[in-house]
């Protein structure tokens, strides 16, 4: 008798599988689901930290998708580096796009539903997804409208994120292209920069100003400014330009995955914050033309 047979009624037609649904061996291959994922992630950590190519690769996934926390820019950057928009099968079959035959899925985790531990506080559980990049699919590549239309306005942008004055000082700048001064709490810049300088020195200088409010001094904060730096500027499309972590190794050395996970998020949470104030300076700008508009007709 053919192993298959069973799957057939007496008529030849497919029939039902009444077999019970087994919980505990479904669950047991959820814990074993999470738990490779972990494990995982933790390989992905090391490995991030201790290349510095890989290392860009997380944070150009930090800075394309922004929304993602950091285990799952490690685990995404990890296992697709070229990663720029990713999606669980469904979605991209609603959207009417098909994946590539060979295509292996990338593991992420994602946020289950919430529960209450023994002590009354909320948990959540977390599960497995799958999901694959736009360039695993048949869709082609969104080009996305930029957040700003221009370098001026992404700098204007910038600066309305900054906590303090910044000036023009080419004395002060002799040999930076911008610095921030705790004694005068100000950042000084110097004069004539192309736009790419600028932000790139000034998202540097701005995060070094808003860790200061944190009582961090320039030593401190030196490297999560450096890679706050490079998030924005791959955010906003600036150039990548000399920018270097080979340093990496050496910052994280001896620190355990959760630790580095936990001074990663540091950095993520400090390049989203500065994002979110340009937006907040891109929407009140893009409301006073609407108005101006509205007034002259």
């Amino acid at each position: 008798m053919n192993e298959f047979d069973d799957l057939f009624t007496e008529n030849g037609e497919i029939g039902s599988d009444d077999r019970p649904f087994d919980v505990e061996a479904w669950a047991e291959k959820k814990k074993q689901e999470r738990a490779d994922a972990y494990e995982l992630l933790d390989e992905g950590t090391l490995a991030t930290v201790n290349n510095e190519e890989q290392f860009k690769a997380y944070l150009r996934a930090q800075a394309n998708l922004d929304r993602c926390s950091v285990s799952n820019a490690i685990l995404i950057s990890y296992q697709y580096p070229e990663a720029t928009k990713v999606a669980d099968f469904d979605t991209w079959k609603s959207r009417g796009a098909y994946i590539k035959r060979g295509e292996d899925a990338i593991t992420m985790l994602e946020q289950g539903k919430e529960y209450t531990r023994d002590d009354g506080s909320i948990g959540h559980n977390v599960n497995v997804k799958k999901v694959f990049d736009i360039s695993q699919t048949s869709m082609r590549s969104e080009n996305e409208p930029p957040a700003f239309h221009d370098e001026r306005s992404a700098i204007k942008a910038l600066l309305s994120a900054s906590p303090c004055a910044v000036i023009i000082d080419n004395e002060k700048t002799a040999n930076v292209l911008a610095r921030y001064s705790p004694d005068s709490n100000t950042i000084y810049i110097r004069q004539g920069l192309c736009g790419g300088d600028i932000f790139r020195s000034l998202s540097q200088e701005i995060a070094v100003a808003r860790f200061a409010e944190r009582d961090m001094s320039r030593k401190d904060c030196a490297f999560q400014a450096y890679c706050t730096s490079y998030i924005l500027t791959e955010r906003y499309g600036f150039e990548d330009v000399n920018y270097s972590f080979g340093n990496a190794s050496e910052r994280f050395a001896g620190m355990e995955p959760k630790e580095i996970r936990n001074d990663l998020n540091v950095i993520r949470n400090m390049a989203n914050d500065i994002s979110k104030d340009m937006m907040r300076q891109r929407e009140a700008q893009n409301k006073a033309n609407v108005s101006r508009d509205n007034g002259a007709r």
